[in-house]
C-alpha cells in the first residue's frame, strides 16, 4: 500500500506520462511505474474526482482504460511535468554543495549534478540560481577530517558565547554537520559526555593524546563495545555515533551496534539508564562499574 506522499508524487508523473502517450498499455504503464494493474486502476479512478477548483463535471480530469490502454482527457492543468521551484532547486543545489565537502565522494558527479540543477532552475526563472556553501575555516575542517578518520583526539580553544569566555577543550571528534554554521561532534572529556561544537568558535586547535578512561584507568585509548538492543530500545542507535549496525528477527527483533567508547564512566552510566533494553554487552568492566554504583 502506498503512502500518501508516494501516491501523490506518482500521480504528478502519472498524468504527464498518459498524456504524452495516449493509448498507453496497462500493464506496460504499471511497470514503468513500479507498480501492480491494480493499483494503477486505483490511482486512475481518483482522477475522476482531481481537477480545477469548482469540481464541476467539466472540471475533473476524465480517464478510460478499456481494452488494456489508457487514455486521458480534460488534463491539460497537470499535464505538465513537475519542475522544482527556485526555493526546491536552492536547497538541492546547497545539499549537493554541502556533500561535496565529504570525503571518499565522487566530486565531479556531485559538481555535475549540481551545475545541471543551476542551469535547469535558472531556465525556469530567467535568472541564475546562486547558492553558496556554509562559510568555514579550511584548515580547521581538513584538521578535523583527519582527526576524524585517525579516531585522535584534538584540543581546542573554544569561546562560549553565553559566558563570554574563552575555554580549553580535548575532544575526540566523531563527524562534522552542516547547519547554521559547520558543527564537530564529539567526545567533550571536561564534560565527560558529547557536545556539539560550533566551528566559528574554535579559536585554536592542535593534536592531543586521549586522556585515560575514567574508572579504573583502564588505557589511553578509546576502545570499541559491542552491544545488543531489544526492539524496544533500537531509537537508542540513532542517539550514537555508530560503526556499525546490524538487525536481527531470530525470535525477538533485535539490533546489534558497535561504537567508540571514550569513558567507561560514562558507558556505566549509560547502562543504567537503559538497562530495561539493553540484552547483551562485551565490555565487563562497564558492567562491573555500573554494579558499583548500585552499591
Amino acid at each position: 500500500m502506498s503512502s500518501a506522499r508516494e501516491r501523490l508524487t506518482r500521480l504528478l508523473s502519472l498524468v504527464p506520462y498518459l498524456d504524452a502517450h495516449p493509448g498507453a498499455d496497462l500493464e506496460e504503464t504499471a511497470a514503468y511505474f513500479a507498480i501492480d494493474s491494480d493499483t494503477l486502476i486505483d490511482d486512475l479512478q481518483l482522477l475522476f474526482v482531481t481537477g480545477r477548483p469548482g469540481h464541476m463535471p467539466d472540471d475533473l480530469i476524465d480517464a478510460s482504460w478499456e481494452g488494456g490502454k489508457i487514455f486521458v482527457s480534460n488534463a491539460e492543468e497537470v499535464s505538465v511535468p513537475v519542475r522544482l521551484s527556485a526555493e526546491e532547486a536552492g536547497v538541492l543545489v546547497l545539499a549537493l554543495d554541502l556533500i561535496d565537502t565529504l570525503p571518499g565522494l565522487d566530486t565531479e558527479a556531485v559538481r555535475t549534478a549540481a551545475a545541471k540543477l543551476r542551469r535547469a532552475a535558472g531556465e525556469n526563472l530567467h535568472t541564475p540560481v546562486e547558492v553558496s556553501p556554509i562559510p568555514a575555516d579550511e584548515e580547521l575542517m581538513a584538521f578535523l577530517r583527519q582527526a576524524i578518520d585517525g579516531q585522535s583526539a584534538v584540543t581546542i580553544d573554544y569561546y562560549v558565547g553565553s559566558r563570554d569566555e574563552l575555554t580549553t577543550r580535548t575532544i575526540a571528534p566523531s563527524r562534522l554537520v552542516p547547519g547554521a554554521d559547520w558543527y564537530v561532534d564529539a567526545w567533550c572529556y571536561a564534560a565527560q559526555a558529547p557536545r556539539r561544537f560550533a566551528l566559528s568558535r574554535i579559536r585554536s586547535w592542535a593534536s592531543a593524546a586521549h586522556p585515560p578512561l575514567k574508572v579504573g584507568e583502564s588505557g589511553t585509548e578509546p576502545r570499541e563495545v559491542t552491544m545488543t538492543l531489544s526492539a524496544a530500545g533500537a531509537w537508542l542507535a540513532d542517539e550514537l555515533e555508530l560503526k556499525e549496525r546490524e538487525y536481527s528477527d531470530n525470535g525477538e527483533p533485535s539490533v546489534r551496534i558497535r561504537f567508540l567508547v571514550h569513558s567507561v564512566d560514562w558507558l556505566s552510566r549509560f547502562l543504567l539508564c537503559h538497562a530495561d533494553v539493553i540484552t547483551d554487552i562485551d565490555d565487563s568492566e562497564a558492567v562491573e562499574a555500573a554494579a558499583l554504583r548500585l552499591g
